[in-house]
């Protein structure tokens, strides 16, 4: 009897939890070109699986494998990870090899999962390729101010940032979003030479801090699970 109450009250603890309260342990992990964990929980290397890393090490892409499967509780293998979604990025791509990773990357770790594409005019179906569907100018303050308001507590948001240097479309750099109780939203990622951090989009000083971080003229693509 003891051991079924304590299951369930674990349970019940476990509901109660906000998304953010299980992605605490990954931030200030150091950043770790091509980091991952793979779905046993080994530190590896998202092209080279078969490496074992001497510790703890994940870069952008690393840390939204790992922190979807926290939050959506799927094992995500590292194969189903990097599946080019649409055959358009493999060697020999005319945009080049790997130009939409993060675009495959955030719909690989959605599907199932009903996503939605989250803009300033509201929610739309992910249609699209990584040319086409690349979501709103990430400067753009009242593009935020749309979309903020928007997002809810219960909800996850996988981002895909891409640049067009000379029109060439790249889905550089990805995160994860999450809005607390509190009403902060929270982008969660990695950077080179640093360690895996978040910061608050709702507040001030957050926000410039992230418009400082990615500059102009770059998009950011939100699906929302």
């Amino acid at each position: 009897m003891k051991g079924a109450i304590w299951t369930l009250l674990l349970a019940l603890g476990l509901q109660a939890q906000e998304p953010v309260d299980r992605l605490g342990d990954l931030l200030a992990i150091p950043y770790l070109e091509d980091g991952v964990q793979d779905e046993s929980g080994r530190w590896t290397f998202l092209s080279h699986p078969e490496r074992t890393q001497p510790g703890r090490g994940l870069n952008c892409s690393g840390f939204l494998i790992v922190g979807c499967r926290r939050l959506l509780g799927s094992t995500f293998p590292l194969e189903v990870c990097r599946k080019d979604r649409l055959g358009d990025s493999g060697p020999g791509a005319s945009r080049g090899r790997d130009w939409d990773y993060g675009w495959d990357l955030v719909f690989n770790l959605s599907e199932g999962s009903s996503p939605r594409v989250l803009g300033p005019g509201g929610y739309q179906a992910p249609r699209g390729s990584g040319a086409t569907l690349r979501g709103f100018p990430l400067e753009d303050p009242e593009s935020w101010g749309a979309v903020l308001p928007r997002m809810r507590q219960d909800r996850i948001y996988l981002a895909s940032i891409s640049r067009a240097p000379r029109g060439r479309v790249s889905h550089y750099h990805v995160g994860l979003l999450l809005k607390d109780r509190a009403g902060a939203v929270w982008f969660y990622h990695t950077l080179p030479q640093g360690c895996s951090h978040r910061i608050n989009l709702a507040s001030e000083q957050g926000f410039q801090r992230f418009q400082a971080i990615f500059g102009r003229g770059k998009r950011i693509l939100l699906v929302e699970v």
